[in-house]
């Protein structure tokens, strides 16, 4: 029982540092989108913390998945 608690309180967690990648990701785009060529950094790191929060997103609800009861 202790194991699955922990894998949802993993799965909790995973879901928070997804939601603040994605929002730095999506503050990051506002404030960089103007200048758009691949060597401003703020943009390729605003679209990196996107495509990172969005597979943190994935992995929470495998974890999710895989602890919960059949």
């Amino acid at each position: 029982m202790n194991q699955m608690n922990n894998g949802i309180k993993a799965a909790a967690t995973l879901k928070w540092l997804a939601w603040a990648a994605t929002i730095i990701g999506a503050v990051l785009l506002v404030i960089n989108v103007s200048d758009f060529r691949a060597e401003n950094f703020g943009l390729m790191a605003a679209i990196g913390f996107l495509i990172g929060g969005m597979n943190i997103f994935l992995l929470s609800t495998v974890f999710r998945l895989l602890h919960t009861e059949s």
